[in-house]
């Protein structure tokens, strides 16, 4: 009944309902109405991003991104439309008024990393145990540089970078700390090839993918003898299914010193002062023939010839009779020798590829000019990557070539860390000198009293030829077969080729006091080849649905060969490059220096690998390798193991579920690692001889020579390999999402059988001794990293990165009875200063504790018996003696000997520091990144120069005004006296504090919208950066943060750590660039 009554009343409404419904409908329809949303999905370049998955969510409705990264679908507003890819954080926006929306992807960095190159083998970064960095390009894009591992400062916690601003210098890399007297450069892997050298010069920083560097035995011992320093993984940039791809990224900048020595005096009058100051504090007169000896506060018109003010210019004569008109204004040499300079790099890129073939090919163009005048450095790149699919079986090559120029005086020779380095004649030189003499010939301190410097104009102008010119190829072939599923077979055969060529003119140098009456020529040529022949197979398999296990077993061959030759002569004729042969000098043939050398050097190495994963929660890796080197004679082989464990406590019960925690994992680790630097042969004795050692006049008839052979250098077949023993604890913390990531390791790296070349007793002869295992040493120190991304609203994001490093450096044992050594081959004008002693940290430094400086004579009557001590003069503490059997004492005994010289500083920081910021908003994206190091010391020898005046050389402003006299007793600095050469004695006095701040990178740049960007260009971004913008220190020198001091005899500049001496300074650089795609 009541469906009947049902139906009657819609029949008898049914008019009116139709009516309603109608326009119910009509209303609802305009306000859900469906529009057509048009737009553009871009990567974190700018570029379009093909295959990009958009839907509408609850609804079936969506569609994919074409190969330009556009789109269409139709939606209705207040909808939202997801947008998803692999490897970027998925995007959802809300329908609005617009039809247009287009959508920037931000990379997940937690996906990207996910797979990581690991050494022979890669894993997922979530599994890895040991202590492993992982930088991406993204975070190498954010700041623009000449070498990548310039860009890889402040990305890695336990990673320290170095370098000067000399264009084309390579950068010093240092993981965790010096681990050796030899070299302690780490071991490079460029897609495959092993590289221990700094490559980084010869290198398109702008090819590469990613790096990743093993810090810790359990990740680097599948190296084995050669990861002692750890292992930078480099991967090269590869092509990708689809369109073709081109971009193009380029930037021009100017630099400029980051100082200007404008602590040096620049008025003559000042430095007239000071020269008599001196004098009459010591009781003498300035010398007549001294520039400065006119009179006190008196200019001379010459500087050369000195003590005379009228001189016929008319008998000038070239290079018999110089004259040089004194400088009233003063010469200021730095900016004589420093300029502006341009610095340019253009990188063309192209990629692409399908499911059978991919492609990555680029080249590159570096021009850096150097700030100091007439240098410069140029390089020009190749590379090409491509890899091949047929069915089961993979091929291809990573190959690159290298050609680079490098012009200027330091090219053969002298560097700037030296006393015939620039940076000292900029030092050395008086302020009276002219540049130029009265007929525009170089001019120089030619007079007496001043100093023995060098005009360094002139010698950087004579020295703008001389050049040097490098070629490498570095690369490889691979092929791999994967024989059923999960396990693959892999050979790869690397070469790396280089060939060296330096070559550099000597010109007379009449302008100077001790002048040189003779040019000459020297050249030198090398070269070198090593092959690397790789194979491993490869078993990767999950079982049980718990257990994931990766098998790796490997046999590796490098057989190496090195070959340079050189010479020299003098007594040119002509100064046209186009003549200059060592056949060609003028003088007696006999002079002629000319030297070959070489060698050749294998490794043979068999290793394997197991990572075990259960249930992603118990991971387990465990590596063994036994090399064979060459090197060695009776302990040729070596044997590395390695393990790490790892618990990932965020799968556990009592965790799982809280969605805040993301990952937790806890590692341990302990290794193995060698080091096998020491020089080919070593384990033999070798013999040589020549004219001026072993030929003999027997007869006494002065008639003829019988020839003969000596010991030459010394071997030692019982040298075996240095061995780093490693423990690593560590934690790997995701929060939300992977937006905050926190990394903690803390690790002891113990060496023993350190080697070096003892010295011998004089009674051993002249030979050169041999390497031998002479000490241990030990690391300690503490990594930590941490990482916070977020978006505060689709259009803001920033992210802050902080790394922090500390270790401590220590000589826990010295072989024999001695409890230190200095370091051979180099010293300075006031002796030795780095020591490495028991106790304390390598290169530490040595001399007297400074204790201010004598005010009266009272206190020099009441000190402790020192030779020369004075009034005005630098006091040493009396802190120990000899007993009558020339042991210690452990007390004062009443005099300053060689008893109260110790320790007195640490070139190591307590603690380095790095702080990256990124920030993004709409189409802008700022970079900024601080840098930090705290507590590490300097020694300053430039004081010898600039302080003490040795051998009459400019020296700072505030030598005038904060010397002791008894004018200025308060004055902190030694009194100014000719004759006190004591208080230059190596002591605290040159120790000072090397801790710093500086603004290393601000970069801003500015994407264009895809909608203006046209057919051409897929996406063009353009920026502006600076480096260097500011430095906070106490430092008294030109840099806090100098390059490692290198000896011009090839020896390792780590013993010398944190010893100044002149220092090519570093670069403030303005830049402007672009990065296009098309």
């Amino acid at each position: 009944m009541r469906k009947r009554h049902l139906l009657q009343n819609i029949k008898r409404s049914g008019p009116g309902l139709l009516i309603f419904l109608f326009a119910l409908l009509s209303v609802s329809g305009t306000v859900a109405q469906s529009m057509t949303i048009k737009g553009v999905v871009t990567d974190e370049t700018g570029a379009g991003l093909p295959g990009v998955n958009i839907l509408v969510l609850g609804t079936a409705n969506g569609t994919i991104t074409d190969v330009d990264g556009r789109y269409e679908l139709a939606a209705e507003k207040g909808a939202t439309i997801q947008y998803s890819f692999t490897g970027y954080s998925t995007r959802s926006v809300v329908v609005g008024n617009s039809s247009s929306i287009d959508v920037a992807m931000d990379p997940n960095a937690e996906i990207l990393s996910e797979i990581v190159v690991t050494g022979y083998s890669s894993q997922r970064k979530r599994d890895i145990t040991g202590a492993v960095a992982v930088v991406s390009s993204e975070d190498l894009n954010k700041v623009s540089a000449t070498s990548f591992t310039q860009k890889l400062e402040g990305r890695a916690s336990g990673v320290s970078i170095s370098s000067s601003g000399e264009p084309g210098e390579g950068t010093t890399v240092r993981i965790r700390g010096i681990s050796s007297f030899q070299n302690n450069d780490p071991l490079y892997i460029i897609d495959g090839v092993p590289v221990q050298d700094a490559y980084s010069t010869g290198f398109n920083p702008n090819d590469i993918e990613s790096i990743q560097v093993l810090k810790d035995a359990s990740a680097a011992s599948i190296y084995g003898a050669r990861a002692n320093n750890g292992v930078i993984i480099v991967t090269t940039k590869k092509g990708k299914s689809g369109k073709t791809r081109v971009t193009y990224d380029a930037y021009a900048g100017i630099q400029t010193p980051i100082s200007n020595m404008d602590y040096m005096i620049k008025d003559p009058l000042d430095y007239s002062a000071y020269v008599w100051a001196k004098h009459e504090n010591a009781g003498a007169v300035v010398d007549a023939a001294n520039p400065y000896g006119i009179g006190k506060g008196k200019l001379p018109v010459y500087s050369y010839p000195a003590g005379v003010s009228n001189v016929d210019e008319s008998a000038y004569s070239y290079p018999d009779n110089i004259i040089m008109k004194a400088n009233p204004n003063g010469t200021n040499w730095f900016d004589e020798v420093f300029r502006p300079a341009a610095v340019t790099e253009h990188n063309i890129g192209i990629a692409g590829g399908n499911d059978h073939g991919k492609y990555y090919f680029s080249t590159s163009y570096l021009d850096q000019n150097g700030t100091m005048i007439t240098n410069y450095f140029k390089r020009i790149s190749l590379r090409a990557n491509t890899e091949f699919k047929a069915g089961r079986f993979i091929f291809g090559e990573n190959v690159a070539l290298t050609r680079s120029n490098s012009v200027g005086q330091d090219r053969v020779g002298g560097g700037n860390q030296d006393e015939q380095g620039v940076m000292t004649w900029v030092t050395l030189m008086n302020p009276l000198t002219p540049v130029f003499d009265i007929q525009g010939n170089y001019a120089g301190d030619k007079a007496q009293g001043m100093s023995n410097g060098s005009n360094p104009v002139s010698r950087l102008n004579a020295g703008k030829e001389n050049q040097g010119t490098f070629y490498r190829v570095l690369g490889n072939a691979f092929a791999e077969l994967e024989i059923f599923d999960g396990l693959k077979a892999r050979t790869s055969f690397g070469t790396d080729f280089y060939s060296n060529y330096t070559g550099g003119f000597s010109y007379p140098t009449w302008e100077n006091r001790e002048f040189s009456s003779s040019n000459g020529w020297s050249e030198n040529w090398s070269n070198g080849l090593t092959w690397t022949w790789t194979n491993t197979l490869t078993l990767n398999k999950t079982f049980g649905g718990a257990h994931n296990l990766q098998l790796l077993v490997g046999y590796e061959a490098i057989k190496g060969k090195y070959r340079s030759i050189g010479g020299g002569l003098n007594g040119y004729f002509s100064t046209n490059i186009n003549g200059w042969y060592l056949n060609t000098g003028l003088a007696d043939p006999g002079s002629r220096n000319v030297f070959s050398n070489g060698s050749n050097y294998g490794l043979a190495s068999a290793f394997a690998k197991l990572d075990y994963a259960y249930q992603d929660k118990y991971l387990v890796s465990a590596t063994i390798r036994r090399d064979g080197s060459s090197n060695f004679g009776d302990e040729k082989y070596g044997t590395f193991p390695a393990f790490s464990l790892g618990w990932r406590v965020s799968k556990e019960p009592f965790l799982e579920g809280n969605s805040w925690l993301s990952d937790l994992k806890l590692r341990f680790g302990w290794g193995i690692t060698g080091n096998q630097s020491v020089p080919g042969g070593n384990a033999y004795d070798r013999f040589g001889g020549g004219t001026g050692s072993t030929f003999y006049d027997i007869n006494g008839a002065q008639t003829s020579l019988a020839t003969g052979y000596a010991l030459t250098n010394r071997g030692n077949s019982a040298t075996k390999w240095e061995e780093n023993i490693s423990t690593n604890a560590g934690l790997d913390l995701s929060l939300y999402e992977g937006k905050v990531n926190f990394v903690a390791d803390i690790y002891k790296r113990k060496v023993d059988g350190l080697l070096f070349p003892a010295a011998l007793p004089g009674t051993a002869g002249t030979a050169a001794p041999a390497y031998v295992n002479i000490a241990k040493m030990e690391n300690k120190g503490i990594d930590l990293g941490l990482d916070y991304r977020n978006k505060i609203s689709g259009d803001f994001g920033y992210d802050v990165g902080i790394t922090f490093s500390s270790y401590r450096n220590e000589v826990i044992d010295i072989d024999g009875s001695s409890t230190s050594f200095f370091p051979s081959g180099f010293d300075s004008r006031i002796g030795l200063v780095n020591i490495n002693q028991i106790g304390y940290s390598i290169s530490s430094f040595y001399g007297y504790t400074a204790d201010g400086i004598f005010r009266s004579q009272a206190e020099v009557d009441n000190h402790a018996t020192q030779d020369g001590a004075d009034v005005g003069r630098i006091r040493f503490k009396d802190i120990d003696g000899f007993d009558d059997n020339g042991e210690l004492t452990g007390k004062p005994d009443g005099k300053i000997d060689d008893a109260d010289k110790g320790v007195i500083g640490n070139p190591h920081p307590d603690f380095t520091a790095g702080l990256n910021i990124g920030l993004n908003y709409k189409h802008f994206d700022v970079s900024i990144f601080f840098f930090s190091s705290v507590g590490g010391q300097i020694f300053n020898y430039n004081k010898v120069f600039d302080i003490f005046g040795l051998f009459n050389s400019n020296v700072r402003q505030e030598v005038l005004t904060n010397s002791f006299s008894p004018a200025n007793p308060n004055g902190t600095l030694p009194m100014l006296d000719i004759d006190d050469t004591y208080s230059q004695q190596p002591s605290s006095f040159y120790v000072e504090d090397a801790s710093y701040l500086r603004l290393k990178t601000l970069q801003i740049g500015y994407t264009l919208p895809s909608g203006v960007l046209g057919k051409v260009f897929s996406n063009l971004r353009i920026y502006v950066q600076a480096q260097n913008l500011f430095t906070i220190t106490g430092y008294s020198g030109i840099d806090p943060a100098p390059s490692n001091f290198s000896p011009q005899n090839g020896l390792n500049g780590d013993l010398w750590t944190g010893y100044d001496f002149g220092n090519y300074p570093a670069n403030k650089i303005f830049m402007l660039g672009v990065n296009a795609g098309f």
